[in-house]
C-alpha cells in the first residue's frame, strides 16, 4: 500500500500518530512542556510518528514489538497479516481512559475498508467518540 505523507502518520497497528499529543507538540509549546512534565524526554519530542521513528516510540522508550513484527512480515498494516488480529492488538481496560490502544482493531478494520486517506479524514472524530462519547448499546458511542 502506497501511503501519502498524512498516511505515513498512521502506525502499522492502526494508531493515528497524526492525532497524538507527542506528534502535535511540534505545533504547541505548552503541550510540549506538559509532556515533558509528565516524564517524556524533551529530546524525544516532537515525535515524528511511529513510521518516522521506526517504531521507537517515546512513550514506551524502546522499539515497539508490533512495529518490529510488521516490518519482519513485510506488511504495511497489521490487517495485511495472515495472523490478524493477534494478541498484540488485544484490547485492555488498563489505561483505556487515556490511551487509544483499544482503538487499534477498529481503526485497522476502518483502514482496510476505507483506505488510509479516508480513515485519516475521520480518525480524529473516531478518537473523540471513543474518549468523549457515551455508549448507547446497539449504536456505539454517541458524542
Amino acid at each position: 500500500m502506497t501511503l501519502t505523507d498524512r498516511g505515513q502518520l498512521v502506525a502499522p497497528c492502526g494508531i493515528d500518530c497524526g492525532n497524538c499529543a507527542l506528534y502535535l507538540s511540534r505545533y504547541d509549546p505548552a503541550l510540549m512542556t506538559r509532556l515533558v512534565s509528565r516524564g517524556i524526554a524533551a529530546e524525544r519530542l516532537p515525535c515524528a510518528g511511529c513510521r518516522g521513528v521506526q517504531g521507537n516510540c517515546p512513550v514506551i522508550g524502546e522499539t515497539c514489538a508490533t512495529y518490529v513484527c510488521v516490518a519482519e512480515k513485510g506488511v504495511g498494516f497489521c490487517f495485511e497479516c495472515g495472523e490478524f488480529p493477534c494478541a498484540k492488538l488485544n484490547p485492555a481496560a488498563d489505561r483505556a481512559e487515556t490511551l487509544p490502544h483499544n482503538l487499534k482493531v477498529f481503526n485497522l478494520c476502518a483502514i482496510q475498508r476505507l483506505g488510509v486517506d479516508a480513515f485519516t479524514a475521520q480518525s480524529a472524530e473516531m478518537e473523540r467518540a471513543y474518549f468523549k462519547g457515551k455508549m448507547k448499546i446497539g449504536r456505539g458511542p454517541q458524542v
